[in-house]
């Protein structure tokens, strides 16, 4: 079974049923992180990792970005969705006015509207092919991207709860 290398994730070991419970729980986490110590919020410990705010908004941008995946993937047959372009978004300032504030509803908004979606999906409509170019070029169904996105929460959640320990 695939396995993130990092954090162990199984992409394969998630059913849909138990993803929108975990995405929401997912928003209420990193809602916890961002009412913590506003200190180091934007602070990058060093050039190799994300601050806790550049995380959080990561987070956001990728669950409505596969949120809109899986909707081409409904509407197209096996698409190739156009990348995210993460460190554009980054070396060009699109998170620079992000505030704990907004990225708090962001999130849950977010989330609420990726779990709604998946929620509304049966199991033909979840096993529809897309072309998915992480981690590696491969035709994968939207039920994979239901979960990668659960991925990506988690795993960034866990990123920014160990920013936030370190105080």
């Amino acid at each position: 079974m695939e396995a993130c290398e990092v954090c162990g994730y199984e992409w394969d070991a998630v059913t849909a049923a138990e993803i929108p419970g975990r995405l929401r729980r997912g928003a209420d986490g990193f809602g916890a992180v961002l009412a913590g110590d506003p200190a180091n919020f934007a602070v990058r410990p060093d050039p190799n990792t994300w601050s806790i705010a550049l995380y959080c908004s990561h987070t956001r941008d990728v669950m409505l970005n596969l949120r809109d995946r899986i909707v081409c993937g409904l509407a197209e047959d096996n698409p190739t969705p156009k990348a995210m372009f993460s460190d554009v978004r980054i070396d060009n300032g699109v998170y620079a006015a992000d505030t704990s504030e907004r990225l708090q509803v962001e999130l849950d908004v977010a989330a609420g509207l990726l779990a709604r979606l998946v929620e509304a999906l049966d199991d033909t409509q979840l096993s529809r092919p897309i072309f998915y170019p992480w981690p590696r070029p491969e035709t994968r169904t939207l039920l994979w991207v239901a979960s990668q996105a659960l991925h990506e929460v988690e795993h960034h959640l866990a990123d920014a709860e160990r920013l936030a320990a370190r105080g």
